[in-house]
């Protein structure tokens, strides 16, 4: 029986090719693409509510992040230069102190969300946010309030800077993650 087969030629063998592969693709479909699994999962809000959220946290972060950064960096840098009195020295300090207490609540507020899965490193985490919160009130209630102590005011405007950007930086967390999490669920499903 063998015998009497006979070889197919390079343009049959291609045309046959061709014809496995359009029925495969009548029996199963064409192959997906990327762009039909966008928006598998849908946000509980339209994205121009969320835009908005986002756009109004920016702006808010940035008004709230100002005074207490200019705060931190006064009282930063002339602290360490009691002990150096380097002036670069003095003006790197000042940027750290910035840098530790603003953005170091922002990223262990990030850094709790997404890597605190056993108790030990949440634990860490939050005391850890808790020193970088601690840092910003202490920097901004010794350069807010001398010659202000007893103005309620004075208290308000030094204490909230440093509790808006951490709860400000909380909101874009939240939007963020919740973000990935449908572009994951997207990408699972393609």
């Amino acid at each position: 029986m063998l015998d009497n087969l006979r070889p197919l030629t390079q343009d049959q063998r291609q045309a046959a090719r061709q014809a496995a592969r359009q029925a495969v693709v009548r029996s199963i479909g064409s192959r997906p693409v990327r762009e039909r699994f966008a928006h598998h999962t849908i946000s509980k809000y339209p994205p121009s509510v969320t835009r908005l959220i986002s756009i109004l946290c920016i702006v808010l972060l940035l008004a709230a992040f100002t005074p207490s950064a200019i705060r931190l960096y006064v009282i930063g840098s002339p602290t360490f230069g009691q002990a150096i009195s380097h002036s670069a020295a003095m003006t790197a300090v000042g940027l750290a102190t910035v840098l530790s207490a603003e953005v170091g609540q922002i990223v262990f507020s990030l850094a709790l969300a997404t890597l605190g899965t056993s108790r030990s490193s949440r634990r860490l985490l939050y005391v850890s946010m808790t020193i970088a919160t601690i840092l910003a009130l202490t920097g901004n209630i010794q350069i807010a309030l001398p010659g202000h102590t007893k103005s309620p005011f004075a208290w308000l405007e030094a204490v909230a800077s440093p509790l808006l950007v951490l709860s400000t930086a909380y909101v874009l967390k939240e939007q963020v993650l919740e973000t990935i999490e449908r572009r994951h669920a997207d990408e699972c499903a393609f």
